[in-house]
């Protein structure tokens, strides 16, 4: 079943449940659907631009859970892959200095995607998101990386969002992430990233980095051209989710300005305000529990 209208951007990786201890203190866990590509499409559905999700979602009652969550939110599941493997569940810790979570994925619907299972890009697509978990193991690793390399023209957002706790082989992994790098339009990192990464590898004039720094803002980088932009100051309630709004709230400014395409071609106070934009839609899901993603006008 489709979404009201054909996805402009594809937000591809995994779907997760995330169970996350209740507010009230007992042992109970809440289920809340999750996972960076997920959480990513419902956060520019709800900032009203037109998406999909592409993936693969399991075919038991978890999986089932997050399909209808995501038709309920608008986001089109047209171009899912449907499987009889479990979903990928992640079980939240309260700790002192944030959550952790513990993945169960062995063996996942998510991760077993293949090259062959892939969708072909909608002709009107104009922009893939990638990045998380989904791109460190095979075999769904191997076939986000060929879709990427399918995108053609089209603008590739990489957010590396790397968890390393989840991390197999360090050196296949890091590879595959250097190759996606030098592919795509938009780099976006965070301090964690490059706390286990290192220095990124030299981007084109035509490439756009982006940094997120938690309460600080946003630094965003391209050839010669560089800002900073700031982060109001909210009460910040968890992190889940932030990065993933954040990427939303870059990529629906500039659909909603009608500017989205190649970077370098973008005037730069419409890339500044997008990027801005972004930071104001972060900010509020911190201000939130779980990954809550705001609507357009909430941060207007």
């Amino acid at each position: 079943m489709a979404g009201v209208s054909p996805p402009c951007i594809l937000c591809c990786g995994e779907a997760v449940m995330d169970l996350v201890p209740l507010a009230d203190g007992s042992d109970a866990l809440l289920p809340v659907v999750g996972g960076a590509a997920v959480n990513c499409a419902v956060a520019l559905s709800r900032l009203g631009v037109s998406v999909g999700f592409v993936g693969a979602l399991s075919t038991d009652a978890i999986g089932e859970r997050i399909f209808e969550h995501l038709l309920r939110q608008g986001v089109d599941t047209s171009l899912t892959h449907q499987s009889a493997k479990p979903s990928t569940l992640a079980v939240a810790q309260l700790l002192p200095d944030g959550i952790r979570f513990t993945l169960f994925d062995e063996n996942s619907a998510g991760r077993s995607i293949t090259t062959d299972q892939l969708p072909t890009i909608p002709k009107n697509t104009q922009a893939l998101v990638f990045g998380g978990i989904s791109l460190a193991h095979a075999p769904a690793a191997a076939a986000f990386e060929l879709m990427i390399t399918r995108a053609g023209r089209r603008v590739t957002w990489l957010d590396l969002n790397i968890r390393p706790s989840v991390i197999g082989d360090a050196e296949d992994y890091r590879a595959r992430l250097i190759r996606m790098i030098r592919l795509a339009s938009v780099v976006k990192v965070s301090d964690e990233d490059l706390d286990w990464f290192g220095p990124l590898p030299d981007l084109r004039d035509d490439q756009l980095l982006l940094h997120t720094c938690g309460a600080a803002g946003a630094e965003a980088r391209m050839g010669s051209w560089g800002c900073h932009v700031p982060a109001p100051k909210v009460e910040v309630r968890d992190t889940v989710g932030a990065g993933d709004t954040f990427n939303a709230g870059v990529l629906a400014s500039l659909v909603h300005s009608d500017v989205l395409g190649p970077m370098a071609k973008i005037d730069k106070p419409s890339l500044v305000a997008a990027i801005a934009f972004g930071v104001r839609a972060a900010s509020f899901s911190v201000n939130h529990a779980g990954a809550h993603a705001p609507t357009q006008k909430e941060i207007e």
